[in-house]
């Protein structure tokens, strides 16, 4: 193994370790594509306190992602499919369509905007996902009844093995660390109007302690 291998290995074992134990984790999807970096974390441990650090750090679309095979078992589609049909134009600027399938609050969330609302929205999708995986049927029947549409949460998709964006990106590492398809990414923007620049995410993973992995070490575990 090469030294820049031997590194890469280690990176996303520490991104792995991170994710499993709860803690977030920083993905650069690589320069031809957003050139954006995520935060990510696990879905099941977000806490109202969760969402206002990530709104404070990050300052991006909080979304949760999941499988596309799981929103399909929910009922969902993709919104580029369902605009498509209806003439618009659904391609992003870099080459893919985009994730989206749906946005979504808890019933028993008040507005849906605030820290703990979102909180509730999204560890109550993570329990869903988690029952979509042994009972389909229950699942769907569980989302009909929990959830109310359109609201605040957004819910991706992930084509995993057809596009590598942060959804994608996100859950790979997910299945790596035994966790089932359920996690919430949101954009770093940090103080800028634009996306943060790669050297600056580094510098702020580093301070922070967080592990920063990019398209191409992710793509060791596909």
């Amino acid at each position: 193994m090469t030294r820049k291998n031997e590194f890469t290995m280690q990176n996303i074992e520490r991104a792995i370790s991170a994710l499993k134990a709860g803690r977030p984790v920083m993905i650069y999807d690589g320069d031809d594509r957003e050139a954006e970096v995520d935060f990510v974390i696990r879905a099941d441990v977000v806490s109202p306190a969760t969402v206002q650090w990530l709104r404070e750090n990050a300052g991006g679309l909080l979304c949760f992602a999941t499988t596309r095979e799981v929103g399909k078992t929910l009922g969902l589609e993709f919104l580029s499919e369902y605009y498509r049909r209806r003439g618009f134009h659904s391609t992003a600027p870099y080459g893919d369509e985009p994730a989206f399938m749906g946005y979504v609050n808890h019933i028993k969330t008040k507005t849906g905007i605030r820290d703990s609302d979102k909180a509730l929205t999204i560890r109550e999708l993570a329990k869903v996902v988690e029952l979509a995986l042994k009972d389909p049927e229950g699942a769907r029947e569980a989302f009909r009844r929990q959830f109310y549409l359109p609201g605040h949460v957004p819910v991706l998709g992930g084509r995993i093995g057809e596009r590598w964006g942060h959804t994608e990106l996100s859950l790979i590492l997910a299945r790596a660390a035994g966790l089932p398809p359920a996690v919430v990414i949101i954009e770093v923007l940090g103080r800028h109007t634009e996306a943060m620049p790669i050297d600056e995410a580094r510098e702020l993973a580093k301070s922070l302690g967080i592990p920063l992995v990019t398209t191409e070490d992710v793509k060791v575990l596909a």
